[in-house]
């Protein structure tokens, strides 16, 4: 059995018993109530202010406007990540210091995807996960990486494959699949549910694609209820992935990611999200010292 630390106090999860998985108690809540990390935060966030780096002279966010307009999500998020895909690899490795890898991993472990299933990997970005369930599943299997960014796509099918499985590129949408249902055998979604227009509906479309008992894993950033973590996370995204990416060019573009995961359901509620949506099991797991957060869902 493959076991990962999430990386304080000795929590072990389990990605082979997902979804019904092992006790999920978040080792942020050996934070939670340490008055000395509560007194940090509330300095930084007076310091530094966390939404400072996205609001307008009027108190608007231009970035909100910009990204969160309804009707209009879609294309200026498909824009988005066509920008950012020269450096999106590189800055992902800076920013997680190479823990993303780790994180991609363990939502692999989470689909169930076994040798010869067919994978989906949605909003698949530059591939990484996609490659990573092609080891899995090996020559006799298929993954199909899906994603809306063409860039982002051309950069995947630059990349080296792995596994010796069949690796399709397809430029698609989240919202509608062109796949029959119940055509996987399990999915997943790394920092793509987070950017979709309609949340449920993106998980509905991954409950029907799904055949009756597989699993999707869907990783992200974790919207935190905890202060401390929520502190934390609005620092290092407003004072150091923010002015990081201003050097590369794309600080804009990652001024987004603050509100994008203010907006973004916290775990408790993707859980009944996912259940309304047709599932029959759904567990949200907080990884990353409770920064990121992983839904693992089972038809």
């Amino acid at each position: 059995m493959i076991s990962i630390r999430s990386g304080i106090h000795g929590d072990t999860l389990r990605p082979n018993e997902a979804p019904g998985m092992p006790n999920r108690t978040s080792s942020v809540q050996h934070w939670s109530t340490t008055r000395n990390h509560r007194l940090i935060i509330s300095c930084i966030n007076r310091y530094y202010g966390v939404s400072r780096a996205i609001k307008g002279e009027n108190g608007s966010s231009s970035i909100e406007d910009t990204f969160f307009k309804p009707g209009q999500e879609g294309e200026a998020r498909q824009k988005l990540f066509n920008t950012i895909s020269p450096v999106y690899d590189e800055l992902n490795d800076r920013f997680s210091f190479g823990l993303h890898r780790v994180w991609k991993r363990m939502a692999v472990k989470w689909s169930k995807a076994k040798r010869g299933d067919r994978v989906l990997d949605s909003c698949c970005g530059s591939g990484d996960i996609a490659r990573i369930a092609a080891e899995i599943v090996g020559k006799g299997g298929q993954v199909i990486g899906l994603d809306f960014s063409q860039d982002m796509l051309e950069d995947a099918k630059r990349r080296r494959q792995d596994g010796g499985s069949r690796i399709e590129w397809v430029q698609g949408d989240a919202l509608e699949y062109p796949y029959a249902d119940g055509y996987f055998d399990a999915a997943t979604m790394g920092y793509g549910l987070r950017n979709v227009s309609d949340i449920p509906r993106a998980l509905r479309e991954l409950h029907r694609v799904l055949r009756k008992g597989g699993c999707v894993a869907i990783l992200d950033f974790n919207n935190s209820s905890d202060s401390v973590v929520d502190g934390i996370q609005g620092f290092f995204l407003d004072s150091l992935v923010v002015p990081a990416a201003e050097a590369e060019g794309v600080g804009d573009e990652y001024r987004y990611l603050r509100p994008s995961i203010k907006k973004y359901p916290n775990g408790q509620t993707l859980e009944k999200l996912a259940r309304s949506s047709g599932f029959e099991k759904a567990r949200y797991y907080e990884i990353g010292f409770g920064l990121m957060g992983c839904l693992v869902c089972q038809k």
